[in-house]
Order: structure tokens, then sequence, then C-alpha cells
């Protein structure tokens, strides 16, 4: 069976995603093991984010919440609860599990320090244990959006790209992540997004296997 115009060009975009989010995630990396400081744009980035008013925390932190691991949970089971696609709820499911442990495993590797540990004048309005590098807030976001943004109807795709935004701009806010902690996330997310998809068979934009359920236009 060929290949329709739209599914070539989401075929397209897909390789792009993955070339940009490898390029993201690779380039923080290198930045950050070359370096035993934080880099002055992303110190003045950070203190950008992070002084912004602290009434905001309250509005940021329940969306922020979506890329941690029970966040995870419930956008997977809200996947299969108003779409009721089995594929497609695996690939929410195995994407955000993917850049969850994925991000735990750089950790380990890398053992960046936290803001508070590297710089001075942060406003933690997180608690946090462990290491920055990478932010598994920022991964799974971007994974879980990676995956559900094509599935969406076109005026509606940008929303979870946005939300995955917040998440990730409010752990720089939140004094829990250095910029580049982000960036690495973002870049490992969309990786596993995108794997996801492939694996699963979720070709195209929007379009339900024949053996699934209902997806909602």
């Amino acid at each position: 069976m060929g290949w329709s115009a739209r599914d070539r060009d989401a075929s397209i975009g897909e390789i792009a995603a993955v070339v940009g989010g490898a390029a993201l995630l690779t380039g923080s990396w290198i930045v950050v093991v070359l370096r035993d400081d934080v880099p002055p744009l992303e110190q003045r980035v950070f203190a950008a984010v992070n002084g912004l008013p602290a009434s905001l925390w309250s509005v940021l932190w329940t969306p922020v919440q979506l890329g941690s691991f029970v966040g995870s949970v419930a956008v997977t089971g809200a996947t299969a609860a108003v779409t009721r696609r089995r594929t497609l709820t695996l690939a929410v499911l195995g994407a955000s599990q993917a850049a969850y442990w994925s991000a735990k495993g750089v950790k380990r590797v890398v053992r960046r320090g936290r803001p508070a540990h590297l710089l001075v004048d942060v406003a933690v309005r997180e608690r946090t244990t462990g290491v920055g590098f990478v932010s598994g807030h920022s991964a799974v976001a971007f994974a879980l959006a990676t995956v559900l943004a094509p599935e969406l109807p076109r005026r509606a795709r940008g929303a979870p790209l946005v939300l995955a935004a917040v998440v990730a701009g409010g752990r720089v806010y939140a004094g829990a992540h250095l910029p580049l902690d982000v960036v690495g996330g973002i870049g490992m997310g969309v990786i596993a997004g995108v794997a996801a998809r492939w694996s699963l068979g979720l070709g195209g934009v929007g379009v339900p296997r024949r053996d699934e359920g209902v997806m909602v236009r």
C-alpha cells in the first residue's frame, strides 16, 4: 500500500523531531559534561525564570505535576478512558515510562547538581532530592505531548506542546532544574515519544487502526 501525502509529511516531521530531540539532548549533555560551572547565559536564563513572582507557583504547581510519575499514569488512564484506543494508550504508557526511567539513568551518569547546589540566591519552591541533569518532568511531559499531539484535531495540536513547555519552564521556576537540564529532558522526551509511535505503528496523523476504538476528533 502506498503512502499518502499526509503520511509522508508526518514521517518527515517525525524524523525531524527525532533529529531535533537528539541535538537537544546531545548538545546539552556535552556542555554540562565539559563545564564544571554553570555557563553565564544559562545563569541569566535561570535567574530570569526563577525570579518571577512567587504567586505564580500556586497556578503552575498542578500542570507541573503532569511530568511526574503519577501524572504520567493519570494521563495514560485518561487516554484509555477517552479514546478507547489500545495502541495509543500503550504508546502513551511506553513513551512516558521510557522517558521517566531513561532520565533517571542519565542522572546517575552525569550527576549534575541542583540549582541550589551550584548557584546562590535560588528560590526553591519545591523540595527535590538527587541530581539535576536531565529533567525527568520535562522528559515525561514532552514524551506525552509528542505521542498525543498528532492525534488531536489540527487546531488543538499545539496544546499538549504548550502544556509540556509549561511543565519544563515550571521546573526552572521552582528552582528544581537549570535550563540545560530542561533542554536535555525535552530532547529525551521527544525521542521517546516518536519511538513509541513508530514501534506501535502510529504512522500518519490522527489515523486509528481498524482494530481500535473511536478517536476524539
